[in-house]
């Protein structure tokens, strides 16, 4: 393998590694919108490409009123 293309693998490595996590989580979380606190779920690679912070929100749009927000993490209901 050139040298030049190991870059590529290991960043797309990552990208199915963060994908294949962000399955399990999303399974176990749903996310509560900020402004209408209507609760939503998120696809594995919408929760991997949507900008987040170490809390686990995450900025999405919620699919109810609309508005991009700061959605909180919230325990599925079992």
């Amino acid at each position: 393998m050139p040298t030049a293309a190991i870059p590529i693998v290991v960043i797309a490595a990552a990208f199915v590694v963060q994908l294949l996590v962000q399955r399990l989580v999303t399974n176990r979380f749903e996310y509560r919108c900020a402004r209408c606190e209507e609760r939503f779920s998120l696809s594995p690679l919408a929760a991997v490409v949507a900008p987040h912070r170490l809390a686990g929100t995450k900025f999405v749009k919620c699919p109810s009123c609309g508005t991009r927000s700061w959605a909180s993490p919230v325990a599925k209901a079992r």
